[in-house]
């Protein structure tokens, strides 16, 4: 069993029902919703449901698939856990920023990633990510961090 939590910076649907929508999904075994920190906790069984297409049911419940929405994610996996620190020298704009971290989701070994983003500042913006040295090497993540930087 796999799991997830996501904070999601738009969580006007937050309620008892996207609960029973994700509970409605093959795969989908648990669903919690904390609309304070605005944040969704989901055990799923990878085997069924992907994290991809769990990710993106979620986003089309918020109605937010086509707007960057994702600020936070943790995977709760443990390992030979290290951190790294992506800079992105100078960010477009706050949804550049959190389309970075929708992206980061799917990539096995990365196990979550944040940003200290103020929204005045778009210089030198730093993304946080911890990651399983078993299953993503650091020279993987410079180039994603090339990528990110020219995104």
């Amino acid at each position: 069993m796999k799991k997830i939590t996501l904070k999601v910076d738009y969580s006007l649907f937050f309620n008892n029902d996207i609960i029973n929508y994700l509970l409605g999904l093959n795969g989908i075994k648990l669903v919690k919703i904390n609309t304070e920190s605005k944040e969704i906790y989901v055990e799923y069984d990878s085997n069924i449901i992907s994290l991809k297409i769990l990710k993106m049911e979620i986003l089309l419940y918020l109605d937010v698939l086509n707007v960057p929405s994702i600020i936070f994610f943790n995977k709760h996996l443990d390992g030979d856990l290290e951190k790294y620190i992506i800079t992105i020298k100078d960010l477009c704009c706050e949804y550049c920023l959190k389309g970075m971290i929708e992206d980061l989701i799917e990539y096995d070994g990365i196990i979550n990633a944040y940003s200290n983003f103020d929204y005045i500042n778009n210089f030198n913006v730093n993304i946080y990510i911890t990651y399983d040295n078993n299953l993503i090497k650091k020279e993987k993540l410079d180039e994603i961090a090339v990528k990110l930087n020219n995104y």
